[in-house]
């Protein structure tokens, strides 16, 4: 079922006839729990309604991933990014949000039946490549920085090739001693070298009528690349020091993280080779490029480890999975399992905290945009520094406070005769008493009511935040 929440009733009535079961909700203060109890496939958000589940949107986008998020946005300007599946700018058909709804729909279910964990367009780009090619046999490169999850890529590839019984044999060219990778890739015969004291079968051999997973493929030396190119255009090869020919009965997929027509044109990499390699090629961004599947991989690795650990109690912080949403994972999907699987063991409580994690960003000395690590600096340099984030960061909340105002101010240039009680008076100026006591009450929202921490994301002094509280009447 669907959650639809608005105050436009008719438009709302419009949406639940197209897409079917659904709820409309037009209360703000029972959206979380209609939420929680009725466990909707979609919510939809109608922005035009008002800012105030902005907060709950994020939140749902973020601890809730299988949940597919609509909103719909007045006609005005907004150029904050929205944390949901698709955004619609008013006027809008409730018969695109539907469709938009089925499209989204189908493309989680791409996902789950290949194996392939997010919902970045990204992902779903080089899913729906997966599911095409898969029961052919031509040659795959993947391409993408190292811990990007190319090899999962791979794997749902084998998974949907229709042999999924077959053999699948990842090899990291990277990690092998340039003297072996000819005898781990073809094998050899007893006494072709020195300490080749038996015969030993190849990784081709192994993978007759499979798949073979060659990551890091700019990593093989030249010599080799000849060799395996003459395997790919004859689909046959011998083993070091024999003279048999063995049938080459495999399905090639590589991965690299170079460029390799910067390899080609530097002399590193043959040419012929790569275009052997890349009949078909997939690219997959690092993971600070599609943001959209940080929440749903971080709840995959935590529900390994519940189930590795056998343990329900295992959980990841709010404030936490906001930090990872902002930190830029220079490890990118291998870093990110390491931290749930780290934490999932070190944590006391069995919780993965903000503090824990903004320690672990510190120590790694972190390119984040979050937490800024200051060295070499003056410490006037410095206090700049942290002066400036803490204004970026204050600078969201002023964002959020202008769409309030732009949406309110579109409502009364349509003629809503609703009633508007945020922060326009009736001759449409700003009162900026009650913006501000709006931003304090987000700020103490998302602190979970820690007055400390809520100075700290105003950028003011606690004095001055229990001043204002005072003022307002909040304490």
């Amino acid at each position: 079922m669907i959650l639809v929440f608005s105050h436009d009733i008719s438009f709302s009535n419009r949406i639940i006839e197209k897409i079917g079961d659904g709820e409309i909700i037009s209360d703000e203060t029972h959206l979380a729990s209609a939420a929680r109890e009725r466990k909707p496939e979609c919510i939809i958000f109608d922005l035009r309604s008002g800012i105030r589940p902005f907060r709950f949107l994020e939140r749902v986008y973020m601890e809730e991933p299988d949940i597919i998020i609509i909103v719909i946005l007045p006609a005005v300007g907004l150029t904050e990014e929205i944390l949901s599946d698709k955004e619609f700018y008013w006027p809008v058909d409730p018969e695109k949000i539907s469709e938009e709804f089925k499209n989204i729909g189908d493309d989680r279910k791409l996902l789950e039946d290949t194996g392939i964990v997010g919902r970045s367009d990204d992902l779903i780009k080089a899913a729906k490549v997966v599911k095409k090619l898969a029961l052919s046999d031509v040659n795959v490169l993947i391409t993408g920085p190292s811990g990007a999850g190319k090899e999962v890529i791979a794997r749902a590839i084998h998974k949907e090739s229709g042999k999924p019984e077959s053999p699948f044999i990842a090899v990291n060219i990277a990690a092998m001693a340039p003297g072996i990778i000819e005898s781990e890739l073809f094998g050899h015969e007893k006494g072709a070298f020195t300490s080749a004291s038996s015969r030993r079968i190849g990784v081709f051999e192994q993978a007759s009528d499979g798949i073979i997973f060659l990551d890091e493929i700019g990593e093989i030396p030249l010599e080799i690349q000849a060799k395996l190119l003459r395997v790919l255009e004859e689909r046959s090869f011998s083993r070091v020091g024999g003279n048999v020919k063995i049938e080459a009965n495999f399905r090639l997929v590589a991965a690299t993280n170079k460029n390799l027509i910067d390899e080609v044109n530097t002399g590193r990499f043959r040419e012929d080779l790569y275009y052997r390699l890349s009949v078909v090629s997939i690219g997959l961004p690092a993971l600070h490029d599609r943001i959209a599947d940080i929440s749903p991989l971080a709840f995959h690795f935590l529900e390994e480890r519940k189930e590795d650990l056998k343990s329900d109690r295992l959980k990841i912080e709010s404030r936490a999975l906001r930090l990872f949403h902002r930190y830029e994972w220079p490890g990118n999907v291998r870093e990110l399992r390491n931290v749930v699987y780290s934490f999932s063991v070190t944590s006391t409580s069995g919780r993965i905290r903000a503090e824990d994690f903004e320690k672990y960003i510190h120590e790694r000395k972190p390119r984040s945009n979050l937490l800024p690590v200051v060295t070499g600096r003056t410490p006037e340099a410095a206090e700049h520094q942290i002066m400036m984030q803490a204004l970026m960061a204050l600078t969201g909340e002023i964002k959020e406070l202008r769409f309030l105002i732009e949406s309110e101010l579109e409502k009364m240039r349509g003629g809503d005769s609703s009633p508007v009680d945020s922060f326009i008076d009736r001759s449409g100026s700003m009162k900026v008493d009650d913006a501000e006591k709006e931003l304090i009450m987000r700020a103490l929202d998302e602190s979970g009511g820690n007055r400390k921490r809520a100075a700290e994301i105003l950028g003011m002094g606690e004095r001055t935040l229990y001043r204002k509280l005072d003022k307002y009447g909040l304490r």
